[in-house]
């Protein structure tokens, strides 16, 4: 019988190797150790100005002045063996081959990100496992900047969050990028998903044109290192300077746990979702978001402490107003199952809360043929 399975094109099987390989050396990979092989190829001085210049141990990073006064050597002195220590190293013949593992996976994580990514993340992929969190990413810091600069370099500038990149990276194209994305999410005027962002993006004229360079992953790497576009806790991307992005005030919190939600909500539940969110870590109690809730017009009562947001097409008053709004709107007298069959789309009250409401003669007549109008005349009831 004939193998079912189609073979795979050789395409596929060479990323599955090259996955398997950088995942296994990323496994094994330890900066530290690294470091301290390459310590090994200069002096013990020179070692030591390194290790502690750069908190190569459980002490934090020392300034030039203080190993200068514990060699009796000027600051400058300390300098220049910095230097020289850090040439040696780069001229040594071993160094390549210490850093060759790690060079292969630096290249094949910043290419499949776009050729580049957030110092953050960077950081926390290369420094691997283990106590001591802090010297294993001053190693790695030590390893990208001072042996890899000839392969990689570090941009911090204001209007982006510190990222590393490969030298091929067109920093202008990731302006462009970003400058696109604020486009999007301008005129949306909401907090998008990830995939509806990138939807919109592919349908901008500069996508479009560069659409072998800004796939996906390229786009999502780029709209990382913005800092005026981040995440909500819901994973949603907008502007940072949206309270729905970055919730600060009480009415942004509740409007942001609402819209996700979907339905009304008690206040109490409301509360409950903002502080399991924890935005700020700053605790909500029922009575802040209850007062908030009253007094901002966003929001209307729809059952007892039962909230809803006006944007999902309710009207605030009571169950009155609401049977009064609805026969205005319907232009006709109507009869009192479909009165109450609108009225519960409105609010969350019984059905003799609705017959009580109706019974009001200074609002509603009740007509000979048992369907109901308003009190006053209207289109429907003409003044005789």
């Amino acid at each position: 019988m004939e193998d079912s399975q189609q073979p795979q094109p050789l395409s596929n099987l060479l990323d599955r190797v090259l996955q398997s390989q950088q995942s296994e050396t990323l496994e094994h990979f330890d900066p530290l150790e690294t470091v301290n092989n390459l310590l090994k190829l200069l002096s013990s001085k020179e070692a030591d100005v390194l290790r502690r210049r750069y908190g190569f141990s459980a002490n934090e990073p020392e300034t030039l002045e203080v190993i200068g006064q514990s060699y009796k050597v000027t600051r400058e002195r300390v300098r220049q063996i910095q230097h020289w220590a850090i040439a040696h190293i780069k001229q040594s013949g071993s160094t390549n081959h210490l850093l060759h593992g790690l060079t292969l996976v630096l290249q094949q994580l910043l290419e499949k990100s776009g050729g580049l990514m957030i110092e953050e993340e960077l950081l926390q992929r290369l420094q691997g496992t283990g106590e001591s969190v802090r010297v294993r990413q001053a190693a790695v810091s030590f390893l990208l900047e001072q042996l890899l600069d000839d392969k990689v370099e570090r941009v911090d500038v204001s209007e982006y969050k510190p990222y590393w990149k490969l030298k091929f990276v067109n920093t202008s194209l990731v302006a462009e990028t970003i400058a696109a994305a604020e486009d999007v999410l301008r005129t949306a005027a909401k907090p998008l998903s990830q995939s509806d962002i990138l939807q919109r993006l592919r349908q901008t004229p500069l996508v479009q044109q560069h659409a072998d360079q800004l796939v996906d992953e390229t786009l999502l790497s780029y709209l990382a290192v913005a800092r005026s576009v981040e995440r909500n806790p819901f994973g949603e991307l907008g502007l940072r300077t949206w309270g729905t992005i970055v919730p600060k005030r009480m009415h942004d919190k509740i409007l942001l746990v609402m819209r996700k939600h979907g339905k009304p909500m008690h206040f109490n539940e409301i509360t409950q979702k903002i502080n399991e969110i924890g935005f700020d870590h700053r605790q909500a109690y029922p009575p802040t978001v209850h007062n908030e809730l009253i007094l901002n017009k966003e929001y209307v009562l729809v059952g007892r402490g039962i909230y809803a947001l006006r944007e999902w097409g309710y009207k605030p008053g009571v169950v009155a107003d609401v049977l009064a709004d609805i026969i205005r709107e319907v232009g006709q007298p109507m009869d009192r199952e479909e009165l109450m069959k609108r009225v519960m789309q409105q609010r969350m009250v019984k059905k003799n809360t609705v017959a009580l409401a109706l019974t009001n003669k200074n609002k509603f007549r009740r007509l000979p043929d048992g369907r109901y109008d308003l009190a006053e005349p209207t289109a429907s009831t003409p003044a005789q």
